[in-house]
């Protein structure tokens, strides 16, 4: 359903108030014309001449808008066509069925499902993405298993051995033996590679139209700064490893940047000896400033996962712990963006993987990383349809540790003014 489904009930209310003088945009709900902006732009485009032509407003300057005013329930029905073809190219309905055999449409359902559900924490404005490296690469940055291979180069480290750390997951120990041949060497390659000016994106683009509050990123590269980056003075907040208990400003963007900035490469958090005492070493210290940073938005916010592999790594570990410790109670839908595995066998396991994180997957044609654009395009259009500006208010709500800290430092003044006889 979208606020045009409301159109002729609100004409009658407006119609019935003859005593205010209406303008293009109040008459008749014109108003609500910019909601449909992708559907205009459609309708004005090269591609729909024979719809423009049956409607009769073929070679007019704004055919859309034409079309809006003369006709608003044909413009409707059409519109409700539209939609529905989006909707069944984007989350891959024809791809599905031909690739899984599935013509009962079982997951594409599911798909068109979790979509809704997204749409749903959207419309709460509790969606706090949580950025991996994959995003990076449309930008022109490698992702870290790449990067990790540059860097073995870079030092001398047999390209076989390499490999063999990397498809086994032990990225932090293939650090570990890079820094040992020279970590000035290591630390100069992260400066080379992501210090560099990305190309800016369609898909870092939606993200700054579907999220002004908060995100979260493990990338050391400034992409997502650049997108938010308004050219009218400081609107974003950042957040690091250096000053993660920093209270978040709600008058701006706040980015986490959970392992650090390239601007301090020395500060990241690369190797297993960083990770450790970041994370706990040996056992998941949930105590830690990171770990209960990421507890926190996993307790309290729906997380949505974008360019991130999602692989049994430390942010994972806390994910588990965490999901572990609440048990079966309600807790906060999370959403990943996955490229869909080529079979059903392998699709069912990775839909059962994220599950068991609490994960819920959306699901895109194999490998067709241009869809996360179209998948956030759509989640905008969707809620703009509902008349919905997505974040148009930032709410800030304390974070346990900044709670904590809070309350420590009143307890500290009240103790001081005891003392000193003000109690």
């Amino acid at each position: 359903m979208s606020i045009l489904d409301n159109t002729y009930k609100d004409s009658v209310i407006l119609n019935s108030d003859n005593h205010k003088t209406k303008t293009w945009c109040e008459e008749g709900n014109h108003h609500l014309f910019e909601n449909f902006t992708d559907f205009n732009e459609w309708i004005d485009g090269e591609d729909p001449q024979s719809v423009r032509e049956k409607y009769g407003i073929d070679g007019l300057s704004q055919p859309s808008k034409a079309f809006y005013a003369s006709d608003p329930e044909a413009y409707n029905q059409l519109f409700k066509v539209f939609r529905k073809e989006r909707i069944d190219q984007v989350l891959g309905e024809e791809y599905i069925r031909e690739q899984f055999n599935d013509e009962e449409n079982h997951w594409f359902e599911r798909n068109e499902q979790h979509f809704n559900q997204l749409i749903e924490c959207l419309k709460n404005n509790s969606v706090v993405p949580f950025v991996g490296a994959g995003l990076s690469v449309e930008g022109g940055f490698p992702t870290w298993k790449k990067h990790l291979q540059q860097q073995g180069k870079t030092s001398g480290i047999d390209a076989g051995h390499v490999n063999e750390l990397l498809e086994n997951g032990k990225y932090e120990e293939l650090i570990e033996e890079i820094e040992e041949q020279s970590k000035d060497v290591f630390i100069q390659e992260i400066k080379d590679v992501f210090s560099k000016t990305g190309k800016l994106t369609d898909t870092t683009l939606r993200l700054s139209e579907l999220f002004t509050d908060t995100l979260i990123t493990t990338n050391y590269d400034h992409l997502i700064e650049d997108a938010f980056d308004t050219g009218l003075g400081n609107k974003i907040q950042l957040i690091d490893s250096s000053n993660i208990l920093d209270k978040s400003d709600p008058n701006k963007t706040t980015i986490i940047k959970l392992h650090g900035d390239i601007k301090i490469p020395s500060k990241c958090i690369l190797g297993k000896n960083q990770y450790d005492e970041a994370y706990g070493n040996g056992n998941l210290d949930i105590k830690k400033p990171i770990p209960k940073l990421l507890s926190y938005h996993y307790r309290n916010s729906n997380l949505l996962f974008l360019g991130c592999s999602l692989n049994k790594d430390r942010t994972m570990q806390v994910f588990q712990a965490v999901k572990e410790k609440l048990g079966d109670v309600d807790r906060p839908q999370h959403f990943s963006l996955e490229s869909m595995p080529e079979s059903e066998d392998k699709l069912t396991k990775r839909n059962a993987y994220l599950l068991s994180f609490g994960i819920t997957p959306i699901w895109f044609s194999n490998k067709s990383y241009e869809y996360i654009e179209q998948i956030l395009r759509l989640a905008r259009n969707e809620l703009r349809y509902k008349g919905i500006n997505p974040n148009d208010k930032k709410v800030f709500v304390e974070t346990p540790i900044q709670q904590k800290k809070k309350s420590f430092i009143t307890v500290i003044k009240l103790a001081v003014l005891s003392v000193f006889g003000f109690s």
